[in-house]
């Protein structure tokens, strides 16, 4: 059994075709073929049903699955642990974020670590939840910065900063003079959500229901800046987290604080409990910490986010 035959059945369990997976690993698809049945020789058992062009892994596959990736993340964490030493961060970080978190939490981390680190290169990946921890998990994605349920095996969660969230709503509306919004205010007003079950939007409505209160959902987003179009459309109100808040919005919008304490959500950095972390990855997540720490902030002196959450 050879690294690369691992390489080659994981890029098919992705793919879910030969041709694709070939491509992906650059090599012609008849020599990717050939490696795969070698290794399923080796192995004594079959490791895809290869229905027409659908290709889908055999019980054996998918039990094989789980060991090829633990043992190339091992042969990856001995080779990265080896190549960095104890030298400064350098090479290319890949991390995921969720649509809320990027306006107002990242661009200072990175920044930051931009000035600190010029040989690191911090590669974004925005997406929804669900999609960045299957590729924390799958070792495409080193950390994630997201909110988290705790139900995902082999994924270590670091509470990093809990924020309020607040109400969000037009120019020109009523409650614009309210200082803080109560619960009862909302009873008459169609409301837009961000998030995928079960996040933000479904913890939001959960927060209602505890409150003998079913909220109008005018609306599901799973983008910041489209709950915000709709706020500014007259389409509903949205409730959408402090980092959320641009200082700059093309969107004429404010943001007014919710009297409860309890609306509020809790962010992680979310990392592979397996997986080696790079310098890299311990600077960025160092650098996060800062930020949110009122007392270490490095952009305190530029009126830095964390001075507006409350712990």
């Amino acid at each position: 059994m050879e690294m690369h035959q691992l390489r080659y059945f994981l890029a098919v369990v992705e793919e879910k075709n030969f041709t694709r997976a070939a491509e992906h690993c650059h090599v012609s698809q008849p020599s990717l073929s050939a490696q795969i049945i070698k290794l399923e020789d080796e192995l004594g058992d079959r490791l895809f049903n290869r229905l027409g062009r659908r290709i889908e892994l055999t019980v054996a596959g998918s039990y094989f699955e789980k060991r090829a990736r633990n043992i190339l993340m091992e042969a990856d964490n001995a080779l990265r642990e080896i190549q960095e030493g104890a030298g400064e961060p350098k090479g290319t970080l890949q991390i995921g974020v969720t649509p809320s978190v990027s306006p107002k939490l990242l661009s200072p981390v990175l920044r930051t670590c931009k000035d600190r680190y010029p040989k690191l290169k911090i590669q974004v990946n925005e997406n929804l939840r669900r999609s960045l921890l299957e590729n924390l998990i799958n070792g495409d994605l080193e950390v994630v910065i997201s909110s988290y349920s705790g139900k995902t095996a082999n994924v270590f969660a670091e509470p990093i900063l809990r924020e309020s969230l607040n109400l969000v709503v037009p120019l020109g509306h009523s409650l614009i003079s309210k200082k803080a919004i109560s619960l009862e205010e909302l009873k008459h007003e169609r409301l837009i959500l961000i998030g995928e079950s079960p996040t933000l939007g479904e913890k939001v409505i959960e927060f209602f229901e505890l409150n003998d209160f079913e909220p109008d959902i005018a609306g599901l987003c799973s983008q910041v800046n489209t709950a915000k179009a709709l706020v500014h459309c007259g389409l509903g109100l949205a409730i959408l987290p402090e980092t959320a808040r641009e200082d700059v919005s093309p969107h004429d919008v404010v943001f007014k604080p919710l009297e409860s304490a309890k609306m509020s959500r809790l962010l992680f950095a979310l990392t592979h409990e397996r997986r080696y972390l790079s310098s890299g990855a311990s600077a960025f997540l160092e650098t996060i910490r800062e930020y949110v720490d009122i007392g270490k902030s490095p952009t305190r002196e530029q009126g830095g986010f964390a001075a507006e959450i409350s712990s």
